[in-house]
């Protein structure tokens, strides 16, 4: 059954409010690190994972033909990474929508603003 234009319209309009976060957004992943510190006499130089210092959060970011950043990230600012990623997401999810509406606009030739016309 085809979708009628107004229900395309619904869609790619509530897609759209969802990239009202845009500004509050960072691609990549965040993961937990626990590694040994530089003190001499520490516990943590005795080889067991479980004596190793952490959690420490790192924002990782991969390059296409670069090397993958990674950027320390604070505690504190733990959620608001976790919230920027979260937000991502939805984001790339939105715009997903929107081009699978565009395209099937496009394939019925149909206009969709004054200057299409």
């Amino acid at each position: 059954m085809a979708t009628g234009l107004r229900e395309l319209m619904r869609r790619r309009e509530a897609a759209v409010g969802r990239l009202a976060n845009a500004a509050e957004t960072v691609r990549g992943s965040l993961i937990e690190r626990y590694l040994p510190c530089g003190k001499a006499g520490c516990r943590c130089k005795s080889g067991e994972q479980s004596d190793l210092h952490g959690p420490a959060y790192y924002l990782t970011l991969s390059y296409p033909g670069r090397r993958t950043r990674q950027i320390y990230v604070p505690k504190r600012l733990k959620p608001t990474v976790e919230r920027w990623l979260q937000n991502h997401g939805e984001i790339a999810g939105a715009l997903e929508e929107i081009t699978t509406v565009n395209l099937e606009l496009l394939r019925r030739k149909v206009p969709t603003s004054d200057s299409d016309e």
